[in-house]
């Protein structure tokens, strides 16, 4: 099914360390996402490989055994799939990700949406 929306008009969803997603897509999942200034992403790692871009702010990052990285808007990275990653927000960040195969757990009732 085609569909056309303004990222504003996806629904948006809540889920721990008060971040919030809006997310689109059944064959990959699309994430815009608001992570505020101080918030964390704790170490954490899935199947799914990921393509960000970083839009908006700055934030330390460290994927794998690599050292902290510091990006700024206009950055994009990959994590492969089963790499362990962490972030720490150091301004208001606004993140597109891209996800493959898609992240159901993300979606509302998923296990990651309910901080299970």
């Amino acid at each position: 099914m085609v569909t056309f929306s303004k990222v504003e008009d996806l629904p948006s969803h809540k889920v721990p360390n008060g971040l919030m997603h809006r997310l689109i897509g059944d064959k990959l999942t699309v994430m815009w996402g608001h992570r505020g200034k101080g918030s964390q992403t704790p170490k954490h790692s899935h199947p799914h490989e990921q393509i960000a871009w970083l839009v908006s702010g700055k934030l330390d990052c460290r994927i794998g055994d690599g050292p902290v990285q510091s990006l700024e808007a206009g950055t994009t990275f990959l994590i492969p799939g089963g790499v362990e990653h962490e972030f720490w927000y150091r301004e208001d960040c606004e993140i597109v990700e891209i996800f493959s195969p898609p992240r159901h757990d993300l979606f509302p009732g998923g296990k990651h949406a309910q901080g299970l």
